[in-house]
């Protein structure tokens, strides 16, 4: 069979896209997570709890990851969005939880 399905032709035209965007054919929006220092993470911590173990209870990232990114260990994209987000709008981050 022979029949070209539209999750197949969505497919494709991504991967068109993005080997475009590789070539630098074409422009795609993107957006790039700032680095975040061992300070600053400590201070958004410390913000919302008294300690990482706290931290842990009331957001529930482990309080070993929080603990490793206060003594300056790298934080993934991941963690610096979230900490990004929970800098800048932590009801955003509230309600998400809450409704999760």
């Amino acid at each position: 069979m022979t029949k070209r399905t539209s999750l197949g032709l969505s497919i494709e035209a991504g991967l068109k896209e993005a080997i475009a965007h590789r070539k630098g054919e074409i422009e795609l929006p993107s957006r790039t997570v700032p680095p975040m220092t061992a300070a600053k993470v400590k201070k958004i911590i410390r913000r919302y709890a008294r300690s990482p173990k706290a931290f842990e209870k009331r957001f529930g990232l482990p309080a070993r990851t929080i603990e490793g990114w206060e003594q300056n260990k790298a934080i993934d994209a991941v963690g610096r969005l979230f900490l990004t987000v929970l800098d800048k709008e932590p009801e955003a981050v509230e309600r998400a939880l809450d409704a999760a």
